[in-house]
């Protein structure tokens, strides 16, 4: 009996949080302008398991260096805050690139 209203209770639990998620899905902003040596990623989204690995493992497969990162959370919310630039040093540029970055997020 136990068993089942823990169940119960985790089925609640998770229903809540795909709620929460559809209701503030991950936001990405890339910031061009702000930054002289390097492109600007920031992402806010709900605070999972491994989503900061996920974030930074599609910075790296795009080949990406990242320079500088800030990483912050309350707990249930986080944001990160990425410094990049391509092989060469220089802001990302490319449009698929940038346009695959904010496409990806919504799988975070």
């Amino acid at each position: 009996m136990m068993e089942a209203a823990m169940s119960f209770s985790q089925g609640i639990n998770d229903e809540y949080e795909k709620f929460i998620r559809r209701m503030n899905p991950p936001r990405v902003v890339i910031d061009n302008e702000y930054c002289k040596n390097a492109t600007v990623i920031q992402v806010d989204s709900a605070n999972e398991h491994g989503i900061l690995l996920e974030v930074v493992q599609v910075l790296t497969d795009l080949n990406l260096i990242i320079t500088k990162a800030y990483i912050s959370s309350d707990g249930g919310w986080f944001m990160d805050v990425f410094n990049v630039t391509d092989q060469n040093g220089n802001k990302i540029t490319d449009e698929g690139v940038l346009d695959y970055i904010r496409k990806v997020s919504w799988a975070w």
